[in-house]
């Protein structure tokens, strides 16, 4: 699907499925874990997209200070955080809740909105907003 797309003829990030649609090609068909942030205008214009961790087959590292430094680098008024999970099963494990929450609450400091976190495993998706995980953050 074609997403939205500015005047100036940028996308516009208006939900998970446009998130995933912008990183499709990197994320699907990994055999190893990999994150990457979509920084964002106030208006969800993209701005860019960088992968901020590479792992391995479970597990991948995602730093709160490098996704942040690349936010404000950026001039980012939101990110999402998109990862994959090569087993095929989207749903997140504890560690994923926990360092969401713990994102979320950098961000805060920051003035920087956490839209939302996408977990891409295979043909499915997982975004803590759409499901309500978000609540724990949001």
């Amino acid at each position: 699907m074609e997403p939205i797309k500015s005047f100036d003829g940028k996308p516009i990030v208006v939900t998970c499925r446009t998130a995933e649609d912008l990183l499709h090609d990197e994320l699907h068909d990994l055999d190893h874990e990999e994150a990457w942030v979509i920084y964002l205008t106030s208006r969800r214009t993209l701005i860019d997209k960088e992968m901020v961790s590479k792992g391995t087959y479970d597990t991948t590292a995602i730093d709160c200070r490098t996704i942040l430094r690349q936010a404000l680098l950026h001039n980012a008024m939101s990110i999402i955080l998109l990862h994959n999970h090569p087993s095929g099963d989207p749903k997140p494990s504890s560690n994923d809740i926990f360092f969401t929450s713990k994102l979320r609450e950098a961000c805060i400091l920051m003035d920087i909105k956490l839209i939302d976190h996408i977990i891409v495993g295979g043909d499915y998706l997982y975004s803590f907003s759409d499901e309500k995980t978000y609540r724990i953050i949001n």
